[in-house]
């Protein structure tokens, strides 16, 4: 007999075999499609759920005439790596791996937003990501977490992508066996 999945299942799977390939140094258009396909199952359970998550403030500063989904994840890069029906020949210009970082922290803030706990490859993501790219947050945002981060990340912003990307994998790996972190009732275990 076969295992029962949600889909809130399903995109926790998705997530976390992208953020460890991210940070093993998998193929960037393999980890963009997994994150994709989970950000797009959480957004839709944030929104049944009447959720206040990152898309839906993203969303509010998406220019006039243009969707989120349909114009900063589904095109250029998702509908490509899915789709040769319409434009076969078509070759996608200047992908930039960066990208796959916006769409996984739009991933895993909303799924933290809806579970209320996460896995934790989501929470050492999520800590990564404010440390690579602490210009995007705002500085009151920032107060509680600068020194966690500094801490567990020091000096990221100095790296190469690949140093950026190996430092994430070596503080995973040391997460994976903090016991106070295993023990807190918003680490999500299993899968």
């Amino acid at each position: 007999m076969g295992t029962s999945l949600t889909k809130i299942d399903v995109a926790r799977r998705q997530l976390k075999t992208a953020i460890n390939l991210l940070f093993s140094g998998g193929d960037s258009v393999s980890i963009f499609s997994l994150a994709a396909n989970a950000w797009e199952v959480i957004d839709a359970l944030c929104v049944r759920n009447n959720i206040g998550s990152l898309s839906v403030q993203t969303r509010t500063n998406v220019p006039q005439g243009l969707d989120l989904k349909y114009d900063y994840i589904n095109s250029p890069y998702r509908n490509f790596f899915k789709h040769a029906d319409r434009d076969h020949d078509r070759v996608l210009q200047d992908f930039d791996e960066a990208q796959v970082d916006a769409v996984m922290i739009l991933a895993v803030e909303d799924y933290l937003r809806l579970t209320k706990k996460s896995p934790i490859e989501f929470q050492v993501y999520q800590l990564w990501y404010l440390a690579t790219y602490v210009e995007k947050v705002k500085a009151e945002a920032l107060t509680n977490i600068l020194d966690s981060i500094e801490s567990t990340f020091p000096r990221i912003r100095e790296l190469s992508r690949p140093d950026r990307l190996s430092m994430g994998r070596r503080v995973l790996e040391e997460m994976r066996n903090n016991q106070e972190l295993l023990a807190d009732p918003h680490t999500e275990q299993g899968d």
